[in-house]
């Protein structure tokens, strides 16, 4: 027992074997229990209206404040005072902080993102002229999927200045098309074979109603704008078979659709 007692006794000052060996068992106490709330607080925030993004933020957050609590606790069972502890770790931060501005820049920014929410995970998204499905948003960077399965990582910070585009926010989505036809058709043929096309093309919706209007007379021909609804996810589906099933329909009623050219005439002397 006495050869125990030396063993646990040995050191300087506070700073003892089994002063060690109790903030160790402090410290694997405190590890059990910062599980546990996590698990607590992970739960919580699945269970609420909180982005999957968000509830990750919070709960890498809560796990860094509690694990630098349960560092504290810890080297107060070994000597360590708690109040030169924080001054010192409170100094090492302003240091580092004024270091790393820009991370904590990326940091605030995210939490800022998560809070606000003006996009969350899953939204089709564009960031300065990026676009993509958003992934995940993490400290640092925003990670968007690309329609061609390419990876960006974009800063938070970049992100939280810049004009944000979000096109699955809205149930509805309005697709636009500019086309062109002949100067040898009238407004009202052009307007009645793109009409016709409407109701050969799946998921445009009647409400609001389709349009079709003059938008300019061009050099070689007219350009009409045309407008149509459609659910956010349908978009790409109705913008391709729309331009398809107007150029069948154009032929069918003998439309033209004319590109740019010259007339040259030729005088006789």
């Amino acid at each position: 027992m006495d050869t125990i007692k030396n063993i646990l006794n040995f050191g300087k000052g506070e700073l003892t074997v089994g002063n060690i060996l109790i903030a160790i068992v402090v410290f694997l106490i405190c590890a059990v229990v910062i599980k546990v709330i996590l698990g607590i607080v992970r739960k919580t925030g699945e269970k609420s209206k909180l982005d999957n993004s968000a509830v990750g933020f919070i709960v890498t957050v809560a796990r860094i404040g509690l694990y630098f609590i349960a560092i504290i606790i810890s080297c107060d069972f070994i000597g360590i005072p708690v109040s030169s502890l924080v001054a010192v770790l409170s100094i090492a931060g302003l240091a580092l902080s004024l270091s790393v501005q820009d991370l904590l820049s990326n940091l605030i920014s995210g939490f800022v993102i998560l809070i606000t929410k003006p996009f969350i995970g899953g939204d089709f998204i564009e960031i300065a002229g990026k676009s993509g499905l958003v992934k995940t948003i993490g400290f640092m960077h925003t990670t968007l999927l690309t329609p061609d399965n390419k990876t960006i990582y974009i800063p938070n910070h970049e992100v939280s200045v810049s004009n944000i585009i979000n096109y699955t926010r809205e149930d509805m989505r309005r697709v636009d098309l500019v086309v062109s036809a002949s100067y040898d058709h009238t407004a009202e043929e052009v307007r009645k074979s793109i009409t016709k096309s409407f109701g050969k093309v799946a998921n445009i919706e009647t409400a609001p109603e389709p349009f079709v209007g003059v938008k300019e007379y061009g050099n070689s021909a007219i350009s009409y704008d045309v407008r149509v609804w459609c659910k956010s996810e349908k978009y790409w589906d109705v913008y391709f078979a729309l331009n398809e099933q107007i150029k069948v329909g154009f032929d069918a009623d003998g439309i033209g659709m004319t590109y740019d050219h010259i007339n040259v005439h030729m005088l006789e002397k």
